[in-house]
């Protein structure tokens, strides 16, 4: 049995669970929202309007004027998207992804339809409880039933189907709904007489051949619900490297008391997502970019590793200080590097922060986590919090892990 997990909304989906404010909102997720541009993704609170990915801004505005624009964030999407991964491998060890926001999931054979159906219900409730986000699984015996399955219910969709289940689902439909089938292909189809995908499945394959050379007999199978393409499991944890944030500023800005509260923040949001992924770090990283589009990069090493977010901004500060012209800066970031794993039973002996601190930033979590990113603003920045909204947020809202700490 094969599983397809597809995320819901991806794109929209993290910013509404990283945003509390946003949550039940039509969410709109695109380039920036101030220049002309496409949907890059569009919660469902916002698709009863028409809003739909790929479509132009200013035509998404006119459909749901009251929507919550935001700029995406692929890095955020895709670190997320591998943790998913890793979540994936607690429940098989052959994972495929297939895309940033789906991925197969093989299971051991004999198992059946409706054990596999309870995986994916337990997948589903993983997802949720870590990340507070949706998906909808598709079950079937091989990849294309899973692939079409994961779409028949959205949002948080579970469908189960076996060969003739999907044949009684999808004959009746039009033949561009199948997997491989688009828009030129399904075209040339109906000017054959092909409308449904029972009708592809009883077209001659001699004519099917003749018309579409070899592809036309695979999907002729294809639809009878066949699929014999392997699942190639590819993914495997992988330790971090290092752990950054970086963020083109709104304007470019020669205020020296903004840069420092931009740095600050992204100090604040950089050791934020080490400490949720059981990391700490040793050498800091600025990297700082002019409207020339000129970069300094520039790195120090700590004496010890840290998780704490107030010694690695210090350093970056010295940094940012020590080679910043006094010109206006377009991009500011701040990586750290060199990390390694800390145990969740509690601190190494080889990190010096003390107890005190660590006990305060798993409390200062725990409120982020309930109440989202905004919710606790470093004070260095308070000042500058309404200019300083464009500062990615690096840890991804985790309920099981709020159920771990308690409240603070």
């Amino acid at each position: 049995m094969i599983l397809l997990i597809d995320m819901d909304a991806f794109f929209a989906s993290v910013e509404q669970a990283h945003h509390p404010r946003l949550r039940g909102r039509p969410v709109i997720v695109c380039g920036d929202p101030s220049r002309r541009g496409v949907v890059t993704a569009a919660s469902y609170e916002a698709r009863p309007f028409g809003v739909r990915a790929g479509m132009p801004l200013a035509e998404a505005r006119r459909l749901c004027p009251g929507a919550e624009y935001v700029e995406g964030n692929p890095d955020k999407y895709v670190a997320l998207s591998v943790r998913l991964l890793d979540l994936y491998l607690g429940f098989s060890p052959d994972i495929e992804p297939f895309s940033v926001d789906e991925a197969f999931l093989g299971l051991a054979r004999g198992t059946t339809l409706e054990r596999a159906g309870e995986v994916a219900r337990e997948i589903q409730l993983a997802i949720d409880l870590r990340f507070g986000l949706g998906a909808s699984i598709g079950v079937g015996p091989n990849k294309l039933v899973a692939k079409m399955a994961s779409g028949v219910k959205k949002p948080l969709g579970l469908t189960l189907m076996d060969e003739e289940g999907f044949r009684a689902e999808f004959w009746p439909e039009d033949v561009q709904t199948m997997w491989g089938v688009g828009e030129k292909l399904a075209a040339r189809m109906r000017s054959l007489g092909i409308q449904t995908v029972g009708d592809l499945a009883h077209a001659p394959i001699p004519a099917l051949k003749g018309a579409f050379g070899i592809i036309g007999p695979q999907l002729r199978e294809a639809a009878w619900g066949k699929d014999d393409t392997p699942l190639v499991p590819c993914h495997r944890p992988a330790a971090a490297k290092s752990m950054g944030h970086e963020v083109t500023l709104p304007e470019d800005s020669a205020d020296a008391a903004f840069l420092e509260g931009t740095l600050l923040r992204l100090s604040d949001q950089v050791m934020r997502r080490m400490r949720s992924e059981g990391y700490a770090g040793r050498v800091v990283t600025v990297k700082l970019r002019n409207r020339k589009f000129e970069t300094v990069l520039r790195q120090r090493a700590l004496g010890s590793h840290t998780r704490e977010a107030r010694r690695v901004f210090e350093v970056a500060r010295d940094l940012w200080s020590e080679n910043w012209d006094g010109g206006a800066l377009r991009l500011i970031g701040v990586t750290v590097s060199d990390l390694a794993s800390v145990p969740e039973s509690g601190q190494m002996e080889m990190f010096e922060d003390n107890r005190r601190l660590e006990k305060l930033n798993r409390a200062l979590d725990s409120v982020r986590d309930k109440l989202g990113e905004s919710s606790l603003v470093p004070a260095g920045a308070l000042s500058y919090q309404r200019r300083l909204r464009h500062v990615p947020f690096g840890a991804v809202p985790s309920p099981s892990a709020v159920l771990k700490r308690g409240a603070p």
